[in-house]
């Protein structure tokens, strides 16, 4: 309790400095709250309590949820089994009273298992946001997350985040890829944080999210680009890369078997790798600086594989090779 004071005595006396450039001491609260708050109206009364303003409430309302809500892989892989519907209705009235009903349980059942899927996370923070008096929105639509995807056109919704109002700006956010990512090695969920994805700007959100209503796409993009583009994962966010070239998600050596490419924000310690998916062995690349091109020769014999590129052990981008 001595330390909760302490650090919401700091947060009254610097808010207006530290705010503008990080949110570290607004974490810091909150990671000190009980770790049994299990229903809304406890954190509800926590968050008014410490905080002020509404991008401090709904960072905490973020935070809170991203280290607290572990990702429900035994209900994603039981999804991705069979087509689950998650209410009925006959017509727009029933379906928004069904809805509103249906979002009610999820969130009750998301903060007393501390489970969910995409949809929980998403609906909890609607949920909370709009207790705050703060306006949210769940978003539906495509997340551009494997290898298949890449040169397929978003026609499915396999996906759900938020946007929310501030200062009459919508900012985007997706917190079940900013909680942490499921083990490939034990199919089991690890928390990691990953900042990246609060108040993520339009260009880069675009990179890996499509809207089933485009009015929530925010920059002037096509499905078609969409489609496009190589697999961007959450390192490539978090650590700030920016692919210079190719910014096409599939490359064809039928052409040219060099694969030449180009990272900037890359540091002088940052070592790039890559990997075939037919070979499963990563492969150490070397400029004379880390500002120049990176060069790959590729068997031109391959037909069809997956070029993964790595940053320091880390997989941040996927690209199609075709011949």
């Amino acid at each position: 309790m001595f330390l909760r004071l302490l650090l919401y005595t700091f947060y009254l006396l610097f808010s207006n400095v530290l705010f503008s450039q990080n949110f570290n001491l607004t974490d810091s609260i909150v990671d000190n709250y009980p770790k049994d708050i299990n229903n809304e109206d406890k954190l509800i009364s926590l968050i008014n309590t410490d905080f002020i303003n509404k991008t401090d409430k709904v960072r905490a309302v973020f935070r809170w949820i991203t280290t607290n809500i572990s990702y429900d892989v035994e209900l994603s892989e039981l999804m991705d089994s069979k087509t689950i519907q998650a209410f009925k209705f006959k017509n727009e009235k029933e379906k928004e009273v069904n809805e509103k009903k249906f979002k009610s349980i999820l969130v009750t059942n998301t903060m007393i298992s501390k489970k969910a899927v995409c949809h929980g996370y998403a609906v909890l923070i609607e949920d909370l946001c709009q207790k705050l008096g703060i306006e949210a929105k769940t978003i539906l639509g495509n997340l551009k997350s494997d290898p298949s995807q890449i040169g397929v056109l978003p026609t499915s919704e396999n996906h759900a985040w938020n946007v929310v109002k501030i200062n009459d700006k919508w900012q985007f956010i997706d917190a079940t890829l900013a909680a942490g990512f499921v083990s490939s090695k034990t199919d089991s969920f690890k928390f990691y944080f990953n900042d990246s994805y609060f108040f993520t700007n339009p260009e880069d959100f675009f990179l890996n999210h499509y809207p089933s209503d485009e009015k929530w796409l925010f920059v002037k993009k096509t499905k078609n680009e969409f489609a496009q583009l190589p697999i961007f994962f959450g390192y490539y966010f978090q650590y700030k890369y920016k692919i210079i070239k190719p910014e096409i998600g599939f490359y064809s050596i039928s052409e040219n078997k060099n694969f030449t490419f180009k990272i900037s924000g890359l540091s002088s310690t940052d070592y790039v790798e890559f990997s075939l998916n037919s070979e499963n062995k990563l492969n150490y690349l070397t400029t004379e600086d880390n500002s120049k091109d990176f060069l790959i020769t590729l068997n031109d014999k391959l037909k069809e594989d997956y070029l993964s590129i790595f940053v320091n052990r880390r997989v941040i981008l996927v690209y199609k090779i075709i011949n």
